[in-house]
């Protein structure tokens, strides 16, 4: 099975694309960079990147 093209999704495919797949490490970890690239978004641990990016699904869910 070929590996999705994570930089070809737009950031919520991506963020949808990581719901659907919780298992796929390496999207994830994609996705977190791109929030950790946000001006203002500041995450010192993989705990507190982990709570902000939920913080930020359950938002845009709303």
């Amino acid at each position: 099975m070929t590996s999705p093209n994570y930089q070809a999704m737009t950031e919520q495919e991506l963020r949808d694309y990581v719901r659907r797949n919780p298992q796929d490490e390496d999207a994830f970890q994609y996705y977190l960079s791109i929030i950790r690239s946000r001006p203002g978004v500041l995450c010192t641990t993989d705990e507190e990147a982990d709570a902000e990016m939920q913080r930020r699904v359950n938002q845009q869910a709303s």
